[in-house]
């Protein structure tokens, strides 16, 4: 059952890849619609790649967590952030007076970007560790059962094998290198 909160998150999950190739898109768009000079042509060929690379190496990050692939759905932090940037780029796109300003909270956006899904990565993967060596420990800590006994086998407990010396593991196997 999903509610209305899951259903926006999962569908910036999915807008976010494709936003990649739609908004640097939108600013040749925006300009031939709203004009701009030759020198701002010539800008936006060099922007357009960065606004790519850029939003592609935030998509991925957000992806590479495994929550968010797991849920197909990005965090509440991760839509904030998508709005905003992807907010500015089409802003930005519109080539008015404020473009200057949009440019600025893209750039702004981006780097904050950038530096939050990175450490939502980072503390994500640290609490996972966390969590597996937290089960490892609880594994360990654990007294080992004794077999239940079964009829004929004598008295529980007792074993007419001799008890294995620390060291003696029968998985382990032990190569010595002999040196003339």
């Amino acid at each position: 059952m999903n509610t209305a909160s899951t259903l926006v998150r999962r569908a910036f999950y999915y807008w976010q890849f494709i936003a990649v190739f739609v908004l640097p898109a939108w600013l040749f768009v925006g300009w031939g619609l709203y004009g701009g000079s030759g020198w701002g042509f010539l800008g936006l060929l060099i922007m357009a790649p960065i606004v790519f690379i850029g939003l592609l190496v935030i998509s991925l990050i957000i992806f590479a967590r495994p929550a968010v692939r797991r849920a197909r759905a990005v965090s509440w932090k991760d839509v904030a952030l998508l709005v905003v940037l992807h907010g500015a780029i089409i802003g930005l796109g519109f080539f008015g007076d404020s473009a200057t300003w949009f440019l600025v909270l893209a750039i702004a956006a981006a780097i904050a970007g950038f530096w939050l899904t990175l450490w939502e990565l980072v503390t994500e993967g640290a609490r996972s560790m966390k969590d597996t060596m937290d089960a490892f420990e609880q594994a360990a800590r654990m007294p080992e059962q004794p077999a239940p006994h079964l009829p004929g086998q004598g008295v529980p407990g007792a074993s007419s094998a001799p008890k294995p010396k620390p060291g003696d593991d029968p998985e382990v196997i032990v190569i010595h290198e002999v040196r003339d």
